[in-house]
């Protein structure tokens, strides 16, 4: 495994854990629902594609890295936005958008960096 692959599996890590925190406190205790699976798909799914290759680029490698570090921001900017600083009563829907668009933002910046970091300089 690859410094950069580390890099991006312990963003990824650390992204779980800010939305499994913010699940937990949103419902006041650890009580298993099927959000839990849902919240957790886009780290699941954007590691499986980072760090599940027989033979990463470096260009790949670096691009998993700021993908991850981009879906970690994004991460903790809606969930602790939802549940901490939020009063509204509609902050809980974070949990049933947020997923899908992490997981879309997590790839094409992912797609779009590897595609930077592969070219090389004219």
């Amino acid at each position: 495994m690859s410094r950069w692959t580390g890099v991006s599996t312990a963003f990824l890590l650390a992204a779980a854990c800010v939305a499994v925190a913010a699940l937990v406190h949103g419902a006041g205790r650890f009580q298993w629902n099927w959000f839990y699976p849902w919240v957790l798909m886009p780290y699941l799914l954007l590691l499986a594609c980072f760090a599940l290759s027989r033979a990463p680029s470096i260009a790949r490698t670096r691009a998993s890295a700021v993908a991850s570090l981009l879906v970690l921001v994004l991460t903790a900017w809606f969930y602790v936005d939802a549940m901490w600083l939020s009063t509204s009563s509609t902050s809980a829907l974070v949990f049933v958008f947020t997923p899908a668009l992490l997981t879309a933002v997590g790839l094409i910046c992912w797609g779009l960096m590897w595609w930077l970091f592969a070219r090389k300089p004219a």
